[in-house]
């Protein structure tokens, strides 16, 4: 395949928007909101649904486009599509059906997070927002008080019932109204082409005993214990080719007992 000369075009113009980028007037408001509920915010998690049988026309397996023959007008599985007053039964393929909706996919992630016993404990706020090239719902869910989170366990729940999960240090170096503007959410904010809801501590909020830092190694662990993950699937680093490169790191309650000096770990 020849490269395209034309490329510097598109990445000279992504660059300028991200030059650019500035939050909208509903993101303004979200973040003087998160402020309010305690401030602190440490941790976003993605919470993505992998596609149904008959969501789209392309599916995406393994990095790889494909068609998803069980829509296809013309190769797919034909089906009854409805019967006639005279008993006659007209046939056709199936049509595409749409992913979650912002209601249920809120309520899954809701329940995901009070289900477990020590998200359930972590004080909160949820984004349910549409997908930019599907029709289905996912989730951005802002944490504090979160050091005691076991989300290797998480991840592993959630995409064994739903789909990908992702988990990543909050930088709003530059205030949370960029940083919403950067990671695109919050944009719908106070619309109906949202869904928001926060937890119950978010009324009185208490302070994170847990530092910066700790969240900062605490997700170098987890990105290490993703790694193995992978390996282990036989999967390897595109960059390289080859299997990731596994580091051998000090436990999670070692460092908060010897780096971090927290008491009643």
């Amino acid at each position: 395949m020849k490269p395209d000369p034309l490329k510097w075009i598109d990445d000279d113009a992504r660059e300028e928007r991200k030059r650019l980028l500035k939050p909208n007037e509903n993101q303004v408001a979200l973040a003087k909101a998160l402020d309010d509920w305690g401030g602190g915010w440490a941790l976003m998690g993605t919470f993505t649904f992998r596609p149904n049988e008959y969501e789209c026309v392309m599916q995406q397996k393994d990095g790889e486009m494909y068609r998803n023959m069980k829509v296809s007008w013309l190769e797919g599985k034909k089906i009854v599509k409805r019967v006639g007053r005279d008993g006659q039964m007209v046939r056709g393929t199936r049509g595409v059906s749409p992913g979650w909706s912002l209601e249920t996919a809120k309520k899954q992630v809701v329940r995901f997070l009070m289900d477990d016993p020590t998200l359930r404990r972590t004080r909160w706020f949820a984004a349910i927002e549409a997908h930019k090239f599907r029709d289905c719902a996912h989730g951005h869910v802002l944490f504090a008080n979160a050091g005691r989170v076991n989300w290797e366990r998480a991840r592993d729940k959630w995409e064994q019932k739903h789909g990908r999960f992702q988990i990543a240090a909050v930088k709003d170096e530059e205030g949370m109204g960029m940083y919403l503007a950067k990671n695109y959410v919050g944009k719908d904010y106070g619309t109906e082409k949202a869904r928001f809801c926060e937890s119950r501590n978010c009324r009185r909020p208490r302070e994170d005993e847990m530092p910066k830092l700790g969240y900062q190694y605490r997700m170098m662990l987890y990105w290490n214990d993703c790694k193995k993950k992978w390996n282990s699937e036989g999967k390897v680093d595109k960059k390289t080719g080859k299997p990731y490169k596994v580091a051998t790191m000090v436990g999670w309650r070692n460092f908060q007992r010897k780096q971090l000096r927290l008491q009643g770990v």
